[in-house]
């Protein structure tokens, strides 16, 4: 086992989530020779073969047209965040950007208006940025801060999200492996907030940042943004 759902054998790899799986091998002989295994074999593995791959944890998996790689989006999970947010496809404009800069609690705001649940939301973007819109961590990081007490501000920071998501129903990740580039780590941090002389406390005076993306064959396989806490 190399990972906690990613298992390697000689010719074949296996992904596994839960009760989904994923089978990928350069030979179609070996991927068949093991889903016969499973089925006829000694566990006897009752399974649905879905065959090629176009969809996994509701992401869309496309070959790019001249064969060079693949393309990852996820326009139905757009379309749910959309809906949720009651943002009007046909009536609004989208947004060029997400929405830059730190927020602040604005403890004495004015109270959210929406009946839709804030953090709901905050969980479908979260899982939005982390799988094919790394664009929209830093947006989706400030407002999860307040997912306990969100005010107004904080809700409009969503629509401001959610439109410009508007303008990236068909856009995703690109990947288009570079075999002469082996693993790349590229780091940026900005430790000049001064969050040490204000109160630990609070969210306000938390401006120690860093972020990271991690790439392998010149594709990004992770990325992470974090508030460091003094």
């Amino acid at each position: 086992m190399a990972d906690a759902c990613v298992f390697l054998k000689k010719d074949m790899i296996d992904l596994t989530h839960v009760d989904d799986c994923i089978f990928i091998s350069n030979s179609s002989s070996v991927l068949q020779q093991f889903v016969l295994l499973l089925s006829k074999g000694p566990k006897n593995f009752i399974f649905t073969d879905k065959g090629k791959l176009d969809k996994y944890l509701g992401v869309d998996i496309k070959k790019l047209d001249d064969g060079s790689g693949f393309s990852l989006t996820q326009p139905f999970l757009m379309e749910c965040i959309l809906q949720a947010a009651e943002i009007d496809i046909q009536m609004m404009n989208a947004r060029p950007t997400p929405v830059v800069g730190p927020l602040l609690s604005n403890s004495d705001g004015r109270p959210c208006k929406h009946t839709w649940m804030y953090c709901t939301l905050t969980g479908m973007i979260g899982y939005l940025q982390q799988t094919s819109r790394l664009k929209i961590s830093m947006a989706t990081h400030q407002c999860a801060r307040f997912n306990n007490d969100p005010k107004l501000c904080h809700e409009c920071t969503i629509k401001c999200i959610c439109k410009y998501l508007l303008g990236m129903m068909d856009k995703g990740l690109i990947f288009k492996t570079n075999m002469k580039r082996g693993l790349e780590c590229y780091v940026d941090a900005d430790f000049t907030g001064g969050w040490a002389l204000g109160d630990q406390t609070n969210p306000e005076s938390v401006l120690s940042r860093t972020d990271f993306v991690i790439m392998f064959a010149g594709c990004p396989i992770f990325s992470n943004y974090k508030q460091k806490l003094p």
